[in-house]
């Protein structure tokens, strides 16, 4: 049994260490925006029971760099029962480029928010979609840096959305903070290395135009989760068209985290709910990735491994390390680093127990309790 175990970690443990060399790799050829036209953009936010949020997150939306003849803010009021429509419709007295689309019914076969959110898409006028989330702050430069790297042949453009810790000293909100920053790396890296992997719907951008000859959600749509990666997934292998990541500290959305762990066990576990509906490979790199945390897990049992478990864990930690390390320069990041090492040893039972939980269990988002995927009849 000890040498299923050591053989296990160390096959994995080459996996792992291949990919994160691979996504290191990739940054050398990450490259800032070089466009310099103003296409008119569309900013989407889908908001439902956001009253405490929409307006910060309109002020700092409104406010951009961008001329202001060039964008619209489209805000979708997904059956709400608060305050948020009123909210919106008292800023549109002052905005002439802001609107609200309400939405008064889900649509029996596709995730609310997908649905929300196509609707948004069809209603708009730009060029450009640019998508964001209610509790999201856009920093001030965020619309024209985007924009920036949507040179002719590119058809999405993926941004960095921090976390920005709620409570001074809070450990989860630490961890949470630097979690978004390793997505951001892995999101970097995976552009740079020419095979794009995940990204977020908090700031995402790409062209109407594809959008709608790939059918929008249709393909997609049941799945609860999933309207920024598997859309990222669908353009670029449906397309011939380039994906990029920007690296322009303008274009960050800085967003709240989660306020509490059963907020944030909901929303991990929502995330990972549609793995299994990645393409082939990248499903196979899942699920290497998972047994490898889990061999390490698993290792912990056979003290005679130990020598072997420490080496590779050590690898592990230098290469991740590493990882969030390139990503935090490049974002003037690197206070979240300080949580590093009480991260390091959460990790490997956090992605054991969120990526089992996340195909089997359910979650519950906005008030409502899902599985994975919607009835299809």
């Amino acid at each position: 049994m000890n040498w299923i175990i050591l053989a296990s970690v160390l096959l994995f443990g080459l996996f792992y260490f291949s990919i994160c060399i691979r996504l290191l790799s990739g940054f050398k050829a990450l490259s800032g925006g070089t466009a310099e036209t103003h296409p008119f953009v569309s900013v989407i936010i889908s908001a439902r029971n956001e009253e405490k949020n929409i307006e910060s997150c309109l002020n700092a939306v409104l406010h951009q760099t961008y001329p202001q003849n060039k964008f619209e803010v489209i805000v979708i009021n997904d059956r709400s029962e608060d305050r948020t429509g009123d909210i919106v419709r008292t800023m549109m007295r002052v905005s002439s480029n802001l609107k609200c689309l309400d939405i008064t019914s889900r649509h029996p076969e596709m995730a609310p928010k997908k649905w929300a959110l196509q609707q948004g898409i069809t209603a708009a006028g730009g060029e450009i979609i640019l998508s964001t989330d209610a509790d999201c702050r856009p920093q001030y430069g965020w619309i024209a840096s985007m924009v920036s790297f949507f040179e002719e042949d590119v058809a999405l453009v993926a941004g960095y959305s921090p976390l920005t810790a709620m409570q001074s000293g809070s450990v989860l909100h630490a961890f949470i903070a630097l979690e978004a920053l390793g997505l951001a790396g892995v999101t970097a890296g995976s552009f740079g290395a020419g095979l794009p992997l995940t990204c977020t719907g908090r700031n995402l951008a790409y062209r109407k135009s594809v959008f709608q000859s790939l059918g929008g959600f249709r393909s997609i749509g049941h799945f609860v989760s999933g309207d920024d990666d598997l859309l990222l997934h669908h353009i670029a292998h449906s397309t011939d068209d380039r994906v990029r990541f920007a690296v322009d500290p303008r274009s960050m959305v800085p967003a709240v985290p989660a306020r509490s762990f059963w907020e944030f066990f909901h929303q991990r576990t929502r995330h990972a709910s549609k793995g299994f509906h990645y393409h082939t490979g990248l499903k196979l790199g899942l699920i290497g990735v998972y047994f490898f945390n889990l061999s390490l897990l698993t290792a912990l049992f056979f003290p005679s491994v130990y020598p072997w478990l420490l080496l590779v864990f050590g690898l592990k930690v230098c290469l991740e390390f590493a990882l969030l390390d390139r990503t935090a320069r490049l974002f003037s990041q690197c206070r979240l680093l300080k949580c590093f090492p009480v991260a390091m040893l959460i990790h490997v039972p956090y992605v054991v127990i969120f990526g089992l939980w996340g195909q089997f269990g359910k979650f519950k988002w906005k008030e409502t309790r899902y599985s994975k995927q919607m009835n299809r009849n």
